[in-house]
């Protein structure tokens, strides 16, 4: 019943390639440990992995859940960002890359991404506006950094 060894037991399986037998002992760790969101992206892995479009739904909630927990993991906005994709949903694929380029410290990945989503997205909605703050920030680094090497050159 330890969430950390079903964890540990749901990654070897994970990494074994068999993600359809992870989803088990994953899914308890989640039920025994709620609030370790590290548990749930590896769950989330897992239902993506498993290849089986049934799981998406799910993997979908689970990785929104650990993203509202703990939003400093790229991992987690990377797998949230192929279910989106998976699903077609694009403009908040590239939110979910915007996030984790964001993250990562790659200005240039991140506002492209940011400004495909506002594209996407209807003007005034909280995925919106992240993706405009996203935007805003990656932007002003750029910009920021331009200007310290052209003072360097």
């Amino acid at each position: 019943e330890d969430p950390f060894f079903l964890e540990l037991k749901g990654q070897i399986l994970l990494e074994s390639g068999r993600p359809k037998e992870a989803i088990a002992p994953l899914r308890k760790a989640v039920a025994n440990a709620p609030n370790m969101p590290m548990i749930a992206v590896m769950l989330g892995h897992a239902l993506i992995a498993s290849e089986d479009r049934a799981n998406f739904t799910e993997a979908k909630q689970v990785l929104k859940n650990a993203v509202n927990r703990d939003n400093d993991n790229p991992f987690a906005w990377y797998a949230l960002g192929i279910v989106y994709d998976r699903e077609g949903d694009q403009s908040r694929a590239a939110l979910a890359t915007a996030e984790r380029s964001n993250l990562e410290g790659n200005d240039k990945l991140a506002l492209a991404s940011a400004r495909m989503a506002m594209a996407g997205l209807r003007q005034g909605t909280p995925d919106y506006l992240r993706a405009q703050d996203i935007a805003m920030v990656s932007e002003t680094a750029l910009k920021k950094d331009k200007g310290r090497r052209d003072r360097e050159q």
